[in-house]
């Protein structure tokens, strides 16, 4: 059986031009709304960098910060960018984090994500990026990421519309034991105003400026979210529709056969694992979206070897589009394989 490599499938994603980030959930649940929206992308781009390469030291070219936070029409993009490091070195709370060092439960700390940005003079075009040792500290303690699309995110004009798109791709799959299909969190006037940096007294003037972040994300994107506020709990409501047929739509196999299907991809490859949470999330994520590349030969390998079908019985099961339908047998065989 050949090795599983995902990351064919996650070059072709590439080659389609989307700059995916794994934003910690600790960055994006964080009380930083004081930054300003230029600081956060920045952010968001330093952070994918670190992603890549691992280190705390990062050597930056101004023209890629620049063609990644959306400044080639601005003359005065060089002042900017500080402006934006500058924010970056400012202290923020964090809360509830293991210190490494010390081995003690941190119940706040005030921290920066940026120790120290440089630009020497033989190399003007170039930036040296030092990233806080605590603030890496405090995202490896804290568990949980969410997808990101940075050609997306760079777009958004206004806070609102890029921090309430950020919750509800967070907060996107969460269960809802009332309707699955619809996705929902609640949030305070404090919370909401830690998350956009406001100093709103009334929920009257909370909703005016999340209605137009509302209206950018649904321009944008064409995702539609609503928010109502409840005045006897004191408390903003924003829900969503899931779209689980579209899931469905793009995956080429039964739906309730892709969790067994990822077992049968983790019992028979040959690569190492490090993360087996991690591994099951990508490939169930690349599954969905049909973007991977083994899937058909693994998953006729499972009607066969686990099932018992002879490869022209799987062939019936596949439709003309290409999608596998449900099977009855329940019987697993008994096989070395």
């Amino acid at each position: 059986m050949s090795n599983i490599n995902p990351s064919k499938s996650l070059e072709k994603a590439k080659k389609q031009h989307f700059e995916m980030l794994r934003k910690n959930n600790a960055i994006t649940d964080a009380k930083n709304g004081e930054l300003s929206l230029g600081a956060m992308k920045s952010l968001d781009v330093i952070l994918q960098v670190y992603h890549e390469h691992q280190d705390r030291k990062i050597h930056m070219e101004l023209s890629y910060l620049r063609k990644k936070l959306g400044l080639e029409k601005n003359n005065d993009y060089v002042d900017r960018i500080k402006t934006y490091l500058l924010e970056l070195k400012l202290p923020f709370e964090l809360r509830d984090f293991n210190d490494i060092q010390s081995g003690k439960k941190v119940a706040w700390a005030l921290t920066s994500f940026l120790n120290e940005v440089k630009s020497y003079k033989d190399t003007q075009h170039l930036i040296e990026i030092n990233i806080s040792e605590s603030f890496v500290e405090y995202m490896v303690d804290r568990a949980g990421y969410t997808n990101i699309d940075l050609s997306l995110s760079k777009r958004f004009k206004t806070k609102y519309g890029y921090k309430i798109y950020e919750m509800y791709l967070r907060y996107y799959s969460m269960p809802n034991r009332i309707d699955k299909q619809l996705g929902t969190i609640k949030k305070d006037l404090n919370e909401l105003n830690d998350k956009f940096g406001t100093k709103h007294k009334h929920a009257s003037k909370m909703l005016e400026g999340m209605n137009r972040g509302i209206q950018e994300i649904l321009s944008l994107t064409g995702e539609e979210i609503f928010c109502s506020y409840d005045r006897v709990h004191k408390k903003f409501t924003f829900s969503w529709a899931k779209n689980l047929k579209k899931i469905e739509t793009k995956c080429r196999i039964p739906n309730a056969r892709v969790d067994e299907f990822i077992e049968w991809v983790v019992d028979h490859t040959k690569q190492k694992i490090n993360n087996m949470k991690y591994y099951k999330i990508k490939i169930k994520k690349l599954i969905l979206e049909d973007e991977y590349e083994e899937m058909e030969t693994l998953y006729r390998g499972m009607m066969i070897h686990k099932y018992g079908y002879s490869s022209t019985e799987v062939d019936a099961y596949k439709s003309i589009s290409g999608k596998y339908k449900e099977f009855s047998r329940k019987k697993e065989q008994i096989t070395l394989f």
